[in-house]
């Protein structure tokens, strides 16, 4: 399998191509989902580039954000660079962007972005019809779903390591209704690792461990998975070398773990959904950072002075102090002692989050490419160097036939000697030298034949170097698309709507609390279905037959798998995060700052997150409903659903009122209201507590 490794820096590139990535993923200065990394102008983006193709390591260029109308000749130019300057693929989410770049740069490799919540078959068969041959799958991915995925013929790359967001792939929109710096813009402001109430006590109850899938390496390649990949962009040099040498080795899956929480661990890890009793494992309430490799319980402490046996700190070291897992403070060593910052007594633990000598080890790993070097200096000929890397043969020479020797002559030994002084090249040289008897050359003159030979055999390095071109031709998704204007009124169920409400509306969407028990009951108004964002594994059961009921005259669909599982008149929701306008009949995103041209979501308690975990950390006799609540003492519904799995939506504490901004295509969303609560919004009530969602701050 291919490893695909992080590199939000020029250093960390070559960090991760030094320790041995097969590819790596970096951004450009705009439309990455990691803004806040260093990134790559044009400039630095084709010496990154040639760098890692020296190596034979592929480039993918981030392009995976949602882009605004205003944006998308910018977002344009930086793919063209982005390809002028040679990558291998650029990684997209944004449906109008794709269709824009299959247009104007059809040869351009694609790779959809794991914000795209690819997770079953039938959106591995949405995204091969947009000309898209790789799917970055989304970490909520059943083991059982990824041969099925696999069958459709994309290229199935997956999450190994690293940050494991706690919102399904892609539609997460807490950071961007908070705050209006979007997280689907790459502008997170992680919100989920910030602590909340829940259940009577405070934690991070939306903190995420880290992912952790060494020991099912084997598992995956028996899946179908072609490519791992490392997330990562924001974190240290060190911890995407040591992330990369981990899984290009064969050490055992305790050691491997143990290497990693040297440079990261949150959580101390999990194993995203390859496991049964995953949903229970997702999250670590104690902590939202990175607590590191536990050293020991402290036995002594003396004026903040620590001591634990058997232990000696390196001068760069770095700490955190836990007691009972929780952090209480950090330490350091001064003058060869560890000093912590904090009143921590004997018993609690001491875990190292920076290793100082581990730190300067991976930072003097150097890659080299093995070259042999064959040397001619005849008196009869110029000059000849024949440099070969097992691929190719690079051929220079000399400016003029060498001079006879007036007093020391010139042997292949000093030929050899100038030769293995490979300097900054990449090359180690194995040398061979033939001179002839009597001649003399001068040390700049074979100092200069040695760095023309090293440079064209660069050159032609990265002139062979082979680019794939896209294969996959852009076919566009056929479905049939849902027409019509007026009003849309999403509710739980039937029971809640009269004949005043129906009077008042032009369609009703259903938004079943469980899909597997929907009544069914006629009205005189079309009926929509609102189709959930995810389908896992046994879930397609329920949901085919759902769709199938004679009582829905079309689907709201909120993931690219709907399109292919039905043939009823399709709108698509808010899950699909279109922001701008679009030729596809929709409703605008949750966190769009101008109106759709479609339809708009005028009121409700957005959905801000899609859970596949259980907040309880085990399964409990639930009703299905509690609240979360920050430290200002905001209130955050939660609201399961139910497939073949229990899923929860975290709902905004305050709903959307944008009802006096759009005249026609109304989408109100009254889930979890009454007949009371319905007629109360329909008539314009909407109480002073509500959010215009960015139509005044702008998304940024």
């Amino acid at each position: 399998m291919q490893l695909v490794a992080p590199a939000g820096s020029f250093s960390a590139l070559r960090a991760a191509v030094n320790s041995g990535a097969d590819a790596v993923y970096l951004g450009m200065p705009q439309f990455g989902a990691r803004a806040k990394a260093e990134n790559f102008d044009a400039e630095t983006l084709k010496s990154a580039i040639d760098f890692a193709h020296l190596f034979g390591t592929k480039v993918f260029v981030t392009l995976n954000t949602l882009i605004k109308d205003s944006e998308l000749s910018r977002a344009l130019d930086l793919a063209h660079i982005a390809c002028e300057s040679g990558a291998d693929a650029a990684i997209v989410q944004d449906l109008r962007f794709i269709k824009l770049l299959k247009r104007e740069l059809p040869n351009f490799v694609l790779h959809a972005s794991t914000q795209m919540g690819i997770h079953n078959k039938y959106g591995a068969q949405a995204v091969l019809d947009l000309g898209i041959s790789r799917a970055v799958l989304s970490r909520e991915t059943l083991p059982d779903d990824i041969p099925k995925i696999k069958s459709t013929g994309i290229d199935i790359e997956f999450f190994v390591q690293g940050a494991l967001c706690v919102c399904f792939s892609g539609n997460c929109y807490f950071s961007s209704l908070a705050s209006s710096y979007s997280g689907n813009r790459g502008k997170c402001m992680q919100l989920c690792r910030k602590p909340f109430f829940f259940g009577g006590e405070k934690g991070y109850f939306l903190s995420a461990k880290d992912l952790f899938l060494y020991d099912k390496l084997r598992l995956l390649e028996s899946l179908g998975v072609d490519a791992i990949k490392i997330e990562g962009r924001m974190r240290s040099d060190e911890y995407v070398s040591q992330a990369v040498r981990t899984y290009k080795s064969h050490i055992s899956s305790d050691k491997a773990r143990e290497a990693l929480k040297a440079v990261f661990n949150r959580g101390n890890y999990c194993s995203a959904y390859l496991d049964g009793d995953a949903p229970f494992r997702a999250v670590y309430s104690k902590s939202q950072a990175n607590i590191g490799r536990l050293i020991g319980k402290i036995d002594g402490v003396k004026k903040k002075n620590i001591k634990v046996s058997g232990f000696s700190p390196d001068s760069g070291d770095g700490f955190k102090i836990t007691r009972n897992g929780c952090e209480i403070g950090g330490a350091a060593v001064i003058n060869g002692e560890i000093i912590a910052d904090c009143d921590c007594k004997t018993g609690d633990e001491l875990n190292r989050t920076f290793d100082g000598k581990l730190s300067r080890e991976l930072s003097e790993i150097k890659r080299k490419i093995d070259i042999s070097v064959d040397v001619r200096l005849s008196k009869c000929d110029i000059p000849r160097v024949v440099v070969s890397d097992g691929k190719a043969n690079y051929t220079v020479f000399g400016e003029g036939i060498p001079q006879a020797a007036l007093k020391r002559e010139i042997n292949a030994d000093d030929v050899t000697r100038a030769f293995e002084k490979v300097g900054e090249t990449p090359f180690r040289a194995t040398v061979s030298a033939k001179v002839d008897e009597g001649l003399f050359l001068p040390v700049s003159s074979l100092n200069e034949l040695r760095r023309k030979a090293y440079d064209a055999a660069i050159r032609g390095r990265l002139d062979g170097y082979e680019i794939s071109k896209s294969t996959t031709a852009y076919r566009g998704i056929e479905y049939k698309e849902f027409l019509g204007r007026g009003i849309i009124l999403m509710v739980d169920g039937f029971d809640v709507l009269d004949d005043e409400i129906l009077s008042s509306i032009d369609y009703v969407a259903i938004n079943p609390r469980d899909y597997g028990k929907i009544e069914v009951r006629k009205i005189n108004k079309p009926v929509l279905l609102n189709m959930p964002v995810t389908m896992r594994g046994n879930d397609e059961n329920i949901l085919r037959r759902a769709v199938d009921l004679p009582i829905f005259d079309g689907i709201i669909s909120n993931n690219l798998y709907t399109l292919k599982l039905t043939d009823k008149p399709i709108l698509l929701g808010t899950g699909h995060n279109i922001i701008g306008k679009c030729d596809l009949t929709h409703i605008g995103s949750f966190e769009s700052d101008a109106e759709s041209n479609s339809w708009t979501y005028v009121y409700g308690y957005a959905p801000i997150m899609t859970l596949c975990h259980c907040p309880y950390g085990k399964c409990v006799d639930c009703n299905g409903d509690d609240v979360l609540t920050d430290e200002s003492g905001r209130k955050f519904a939660m609201r399961k659903y139910t497939l073949a799995h229990c899923y929860w939506q975290l709902l905004n504490c305050v709903p959307h009122n944008l009802v006096s901004s759009v005249r026609d295509r109304k989408f109100y969303d009254c889930t979890g209201h009454d007949k009371k609560a319905i007629k109360r919004v329909l008539a314009g009530d909407l109480g002073s507590a509500y959010t215009r969602g960015n139509t005044n701050k702008g998304l940024k």
